[in-house]
């Protein structure tokens, strides 16, 4: 039986798997894999998870291991093939389940393939302009691309992403028509605005924060359904396009037929070391909110935005191969 009392925390939930040596010990070293580089918001909070689970669990031995490559899809078809015995997880987000929309060659289905262990962190998009640019709103920015008629360009980290598919919804309920300029990853998407080469850009608040600050880019609006309490002059798209709302998350899944048990005791895990000050403050300074609930409820935030993007994806005619 796995149980956590130290510290007063919570005991997690009882933890029996076949083969297991030790009725204290975790079942041996697993593996988070990350579908992105180190160094970005998502690789830091798969860190800070995987610390706080090795304090947490006793005999857990948690480490992360990079996979970055065809927008996540690499990780995710890594964990698809691994045994679900618990050893195996998967730090997937929005950007998975898209990713395996546009590549139905890949024959990912996330929400039959994979089973929901917890959300770790969910935060908005933001569309940034250049400093010098005449848009300071997003009414301005639709005015201006009915002007320039499909000439004002916005960058984006990449093909398939959710950025991506975020650009195509505003397209789609704004009625305009833009260049989308897609680069290969956060930074180069920016560094393209800050050359002037693109209008726009669609980022997240950790990667635009730095050239923000430094009075490089200016904020146009956050894809939120409300605004932010640790933004609040940040306006949203919403209040131009009624309804308009994305947000990106991440969260744990482990393999289709990972015991039971080994779910609830990494769900509880989790939303222990979400509860901590120190660590839901570390994921607000990137410009997220912690996560948390039931596996269910990672379910059927999974299941929700799967049958929302898939209709975008064939509106937009969008085909990553």
């Amino acid at each position: 039986m796995l149980r956590i009392a130290r510290r007063g925390l919570l005991a997690l939930p009882a933890l029996m798997i076949p083969g297991l040596a030790r009725a204290d010990a975790w079942p041996g070293r697993t593996r988070l894999v990350v579908g992105f580089a180190p160094g970005g918001a998502n690789d830091i909070m798969a860190r800070l998870l995987v610390a706080e689970y090795n304090a947490l669990i006793p005999g857990g031995s948690f480490v992360v291991e990079n996979r970055p490559g065809a927008g996540t899809l690499l990780a995710a078809q890594n964990i698809l093939g691994a045994p679900p015995d618990g050893n195996h997880l998967l730090y997937a987000s929005t950007s998975t389940l898209i990713t395996a929309l546009v590549n139905q060659k890949a024959g990912i289905d996330v929400p039959r393939d994979y089973a929901a262990i917890s959300l770790a962190q969910i935060s908005p998009l933001l569309l940034v302009a250049r400093a010098d640019s005449p848009a300071n709103t997003l009414a301005e920015v639709i005015a201006l691309a009915k002007r320039k008629q499909g000439q004002l360009t916005i960058s984006h980290p990449g093909n398939g992403g959710v950025n991506h598919l975020s650009l195509a919804l505003l397209m789609q309920q704004a009625g305009i028509e833009v260049t989308l300029v897609p680069y290969n990853g956060n930074q180069p998407s920016i560094t393209a605005l800050l050359r002037g080469d693109v209008d726009l850009a669609s980022d997240s608040l950790f990667a635009t924060r730095a050239p923000m600050e430094a009075g490089q880019i200016k904020p146009i609006a956050l894809s939120s359904p409300q605004r932010l309490s640790t933004h609040p002059n940040l306006p949203t798209f919403a209040e131009t396009l009624p309804g308009y709302a994305v947000m990106f998350w991440g969260g744990l899944l482990a393999p289709r037929g990972t015991p039971q048990a080994v779910i609830e005791a990494m769900n509880a895990a989790t939303n222990q070391a979400l509860a901590k000050p120190a660590v839901a403050e570390r994921v607000r300074s990137f410009g997220a909110e912690p996560g948390g609930g039931t596996p269910d409820d990672y379910t059927k935030l999974i299941a929700s935005d799967w049958q929302r993007w898939a209709p975008v994806v064939t509106a937009a005619n969008i085909k990553v191969d």
